[in-house]
């Protein structure tokens, strides 16, 4: 944990609540890209980082100061974002859509281009959000925002294998799925 992070924490812990602001601003931006990642709604993934800070701030007495504080938080986040997804599938099942319906990618180029860089990664990333939930928010979590295996697992409450076993499957699935456009875009040329 940054000492920046370590500082804040003990200040919202001593009774300061201006020093949550500090870890709010510092992370922010990047818990609201896995959210957005992970729910591919820009409003819920609003809901859902807010939802995140105030459910850190209720728990802060669960943090262990000797851990990163980033993966503690992402933690939380990932489990409000399952949540989030669990609530809205029933939604959609009680309105008559079909439990086998793709989810749609993320199109909000906008707010893609400012979370990737190279219109390679932006392509991989679109891959990335088609993936079912687990896979999906195990990649996330490893490659995105560099979390060790232990850490994913952790976040996600499963075992380390399984971890293993998701990101597996998720490299699978997304080398199909860009080998498979690659040569449609071959066809096209």
């Amino acid at each position: 944990m940054s000492t920046s992070d370590r500082d804040a924490v003990r200040a919202i812990r001593g009774g300061d609540r201006e020093a949550l602001v500090h870890l709010v601003q510092r992370h922010q931006g990047r818990l609201f890209g896995l959210v957005l990642m992970m729910v591919r709604n820009p409003a819920a993934a609003e809901e859902v980082t807010q939802d995140t800070f105030v459910r850190a701030y209720a728990h802060l007495d669960q943090y262990d100061e000797n851990r990163p504080f980033y993966p503690w938080l992402a933690a939380i986040a990932v489990r409000l974002s399952q949540n989030w997804l669990h609530r809205h599938s029933r939604t959609t099942r009680r309105e008559g859509t079909g439990l086998d319906v793709a989810p749609e990618p993320l199109t909000d180029a906008v707010v893609l281009s400012g979370l990737i860089a190279s219109e390679r990664d932006r392509h991989l990333w679109q891959a990335v959000a088609t993936l079912p939930s687990g896979e999906r928010t195990a990649v996330i979590l490893y490659y995105r925002e560099e979390m060790p295996v232990r850490d994913v697992a952790e976040a996600l409450g499963v075992t380390t294998g399984t971890v293993k076993t998701l990101l597996f499957r998720a490299r699978r699935h997304l080398h199909e799925r860009l080998e498979v456009e690659d040569s449609v875009q071959e066809i096209q040329r």
